[in-house]
């Protein structure tokens, strides 16, 4: 069923550019090469805290992402069919994991994980330019923009990087922050979102630190990319 409502979803998104098909292929989809047979492995880690529950719980895996097919090609208007796999650390088995594909569409890439589309890169790349990451959905309009662009990423140790920033809010009691970055020619590269919270109920909380060293319940979850293989 949710192969269906993905490509139905896809399809629909791919009827509204058919008017674009005569436009020539652009630069700008190079930060996101989605060739079959392109895979993208992340070493990843998430950190669960719940401090009422006693829970504080860190957990790594990997995630390897296949180009496996592409269900829709004009000239300005692919979609293309991710498949996605996890791993537990120390085991060599990997798993189905999230449903994803990929759209390349009027200058913007959409990424559709478990049928919900995000507008994770639009175009022309400019710091002063932002978009609704959730255009395509129901979520609420959440604006996004370039913090910085073909920029050196010291994290992962690559060149000409987007620095996407999705969300960074944060006040006394919580604090979310969201960002990915792309280099041109491989693809996403890291991936951060920070959802936590600081509240008393528990037990007495200082308010002079700050809010990530007193953290009473959350999640933190990174992926940063480990391997790529661009067919």
């Amino acid at each position: 069923m949710k192969r269906i409502l993905v490509y139905c979803l896809l399809v629909f998104l791919c009827v509204s550019c058919k008017k674009e098909e005569t436009r020539p292929a652009v630069q700008w989809t190079d930060y996101y090469p989605l060739t079959i047979g392109t895979t993208r492995t992340y070493d990843c880690v998430s950190i669960r805290i719940d401090l009422p529950t006693a829970i504080q719980d860190t957990s790594y895996f990997q995630v390897r992402e296949t180009v496996v097919d592409c269900i829709s090609d004009t000239n300005t208007c692919k979609v293309y069919v991710v498949q996605c796999e996890k791993k537990t650390k120390g085991s060599d088995e990997w798993k189905p994991y999230l449903s994803q594909s990929v759209q390349q569409y009027d200058h913007q890439i959409v990424r559709v994980e478990e049928n919900v589309p995000y507008v994770v890169l639009k175009f022309p790349a400019k710091t002063t330019y932002s978009w609704d990451l959730n255009a395509y959905n129901t979520l609420q309009e959440q604006q996004i923009y370039y913090d910085k662009i073909d920029e050196q990423d010291a994290t992962t140790m690559t060149d000409s990087v987007l620095f996407v920033l999705q969300q960074d809010f944060k006040s006394l009691y919580t604090y979310q922050y969201a960002e990915e970055r792309y280099a041109k020619n491989i693809g996403l590269v890291y991936r951060k979102n920070i959802d936590v919270e600081s509240q008393p109920n528990h037990a007495p909380i200082d308010l002079n630190d700050p809010i990530e060293s007193r953290i009473t319940k959350g999640t933190i979850v990174t992926y940063k990319l480990i391997d790529c293989s661009i067919k």
